[in-house]
């Protein structure tokens, strides 16, 4: 193989690697968001149509708030 596309894939590699990276780290961001929406009381399905997500993923994180004990 020659050096310019060794090069051109470990560049298209780091590129995969940063936007997985990327990815997780907004994931985390809207659960974060979400929990913080549960634990003031708003309404799980009202929240699942604003983070576009299925209302059943909402309300699993409310049952994980629920399970948790409060600090």
């Amino acid at each position: 193989m020659n050096k310019d596309d060794f090069h051109r894939i470990q560049v298209a590699a780091a590129d995969k690697e940063a936007a997985a990276f990327e990815f997780d780290h907004a994931a985390l961001n809207l659960e974060e968001a979400v929990a913080a929406a549960l634990r003031h009381g708003e309404d799980a399905m009202l929240i699942a149509e604003a983070a576009d997500l299925p209302g059943s993923e909402v309300l699993q994180l409310k049952g994980g708030l629920e399970s948790e004990p409060e600090l």
